[in-house]
């Protein structure tokens, strides 16, 4: 039995997906994972990298080749294009045709969605620009401190209320708490609002901290030369800006018809599956609407989850099998405040009429789950 498959994007989606291939095939059965970046990180690290917590952006990084150990090829290559209807890619290199495509490039940023942007924000969700933002923490001296969602939706819904957590006590610790205030503005109702209850709760830990939330505040530009943010209904001045972009599909992604009305993939929510046969999409790039009316969050977590059960569905027709797998819509994340302590918001986001969601407050023991989720992966994957 000789065939291909492709996994499209090396992130929390793609690289399980394709270890999971591999394990499930046949040694003559190709499984092809191609992103262009040959580095992995963990998207939560740049909060301990803009913190310093992690020194230098190198110690996030890591090297995706890691995954050729379980016989996955990978092929460092620009995808330039996708037909899907001819499951058929188009790279830099190369051009593939495959039995299946698992499409998991994630979501791209938009920095000049938002007017002013680019060059008044630091963007911590991008790793150089967490260091950028660790070396001006460094010598920030007292202000305002603005945490900046510029729209919905974006990856990890709790970092940017970690990211204020982290940041406060980074200046206690520097011993000018006392000098600097941290405000959040965010479209959003509440914090994590699709968590319901678990996002009550960080909005009361911000309360409690002092942290200054500012909810359903849509940002029409950045006013760098006056240092500015102005909103729909007001302006909010700031001296440090840390600020989340817009986020979008890929080009690739929408050039090849994949997306809905929404922007975003639409797929089976239970098996992954596109209206393209034999053609799937996992991660940050897809969009699963909840039974209220919400979104299912974008956080590692559940892309890993959706990768997996992709490729099981894949190899179950390959191999002319039955497979049971189904996304379940359950996951957990945590919200790392600080001092070596983190809750954690454990869900079942499928259930009826609303998810079901418990909290746990903050612990050393949710913090270090949470370092041993990405380590755990990351050892699994490609150490």
């Amino acid at each position: 039995m000789t065939g291909r498959v492709l996994v499209l994007g090396a992130g929390f989606g793609g690289i399980p997906a394709s270890i999971e291939l591999r394990k499930m095939l046949p040694p003559s059965y190709e499984v092809v994972l191609v992103d262009r970046r040959d580095k992995f990180s963990m998207g939560f690290m740049n909060l301990w990298l803009m913190t310093g917590e992690i020194p230098s952006p190198r110690e996030c990084l890591y090297p995706v080749k890691g995954v050729q150990k379980h016989g996955v090829k990978f092929r460092n290559e620009e995808i330039i294009k996708i037909d899907p209807e001819r499951k058929r890619v188009q790279t830099s290199e190369n051009t593939y045709e495959a039995d299946a495509i698992i499409v998991a490039l994630g979501a791209e940023y938009v920095l000049d969605a938002v007017p002013g942007f680019r060059e008044a924000a630091y963007n911590f969700y991008d790793l150089m620009g967490a260091f950028a933002a660790q070396n001006v923490l460094k010598q920030f001296d007292g202000g305002r401190i603005a945490v900046l969602i510029t729209g919905t939706p974006f990856k990890c819904p709790p970092a940017p209320y970690e990211a204020a957590f982290l940041v406060q006590l980074y200046m206690k610790h520097r011993g000018i708490g006392d000098k600097v205030s941290i405000d959040i503005y965010t479209p959003e109702p509440q914090p994590m609002p699709a968590a319901g209850p678990a996002g009550k709760q960080v909005e009361k830990l911000l309360a409690e901290r002092g942290i200054g939330f500012h909810p359903r505040k849509t940002v029409k530009q950045i006013d760098a030369s006056r240092k500015k943010i102005v909103f729909e209904d007001e302006e909010a001045g700031y001296d440090l800006l840390l600020g989340v972009p817009v986020h979008r599909v890929p080009k690739i992604v929408r050039d090849a018809g994949l997306v809905d009305e929404v922007g975003w993939v639409s797929v089976n929510p239970l098996t992954m599956e596109t209206k393209f046969p034999d053609v799937y999409g996992v991660g940050d790039v897809v969009a699963i609407k909840l039974r209220n009316g919400m979104f299912l969050p974008k956080a590692g977590v559940f892309a890993e989850a959706m990768g997996i059960v992709a490729a099981r569905k894949i190899a179950a027709k390959i191999l002319g099998t039955s497979d049971s797998s189904v996304f379940d819509g359950k996951g957990a994340c945590y919200v790392e405040v600080g001092d070596g302590y983190a809750g954690k918001g454990a869900a079942n986001f499928f259930a009826d009429p609303a998810p079901e969601v418990i909290f746990e407050p903050p612990s050393p023991h949710g913090r270090r789950e949470k370092h041993e989720f990405g380590l755990v992966r990351l050892q699994n994957w490609l150490l």
